[in-house]
């Protein structure tokens, strides 16, 4: 036999459901203004890309991507709290792309930093060539986990459709 819950207790969890949805809410609200600061941030480096700043190309082009790539981050975690608020059921994919995002720019990072003084040749050191192999595994961990999850989803909608 299932019995009512108190009336005190329905409005603690009503009062604790509407304090979440507003916590999500203003986190969404900062997300999406970080992602716009950012991008704000991003457009002066594209001019200093393409005009003839002072600095290497390779180091402004660096950073730039590094910035876009955050950006995506940012956006990605917005967009998980949007799904949060709608209500939808979270799923892993959305957090396996951001952690993708995280490795690649990394990647990135280590990269550029092993150009020593504008050599065309970069000169890995074992530390950063250690990194770069385990990130790179990261790397594929993480593009067989999104594979695996979509065609999960896939054969998911598949055998709904059979029935």
């Amino acid at each position: 036999m299932k019995r009512g819950r108190h009336p005190l207790e329905r409005v603690a969890i009503r009062t604790l459901a509407v304090a979440e949805q507003a916590v999500f809410f203003i986190i969404g609200i900062l997300l999406f203004a970080a992602s716009l600061a950012l991008l704000a941030r991003a457009v002066p480096m594209l001019f200093d890309i393409l005009g003839s700043g002072t600095a290497s190309p390779i180091q402004v082009g660096t950073n730039f991507l590094d910035l876009v790539l955050l950006v995506l981050m940012v956006v990605e975690l917005a967009y998980t709290v949007m799904l949060s608020l709608r209500g939808a059921v979270l799923s892993a994919e959305p957090f396996l792309i951001v952690g993708l995002i995280a490795v690649i720019r990394r990647i990135l990072v280590i990269t550029v930093g092993e150009f020593k003084n504008g050599s065309p040749q970069p000169i890995f050191s074992t530390e950063s060539g250690i990194e770069l192999g385990i990130l790179t595994a990261v790397v594929l961990v993480f593009v067989v986990s999104i594979a695996l999850l979509r065609t999960r989803r896939r054969n998911e909608i598949v055998d709904h459709d059979d029935f």
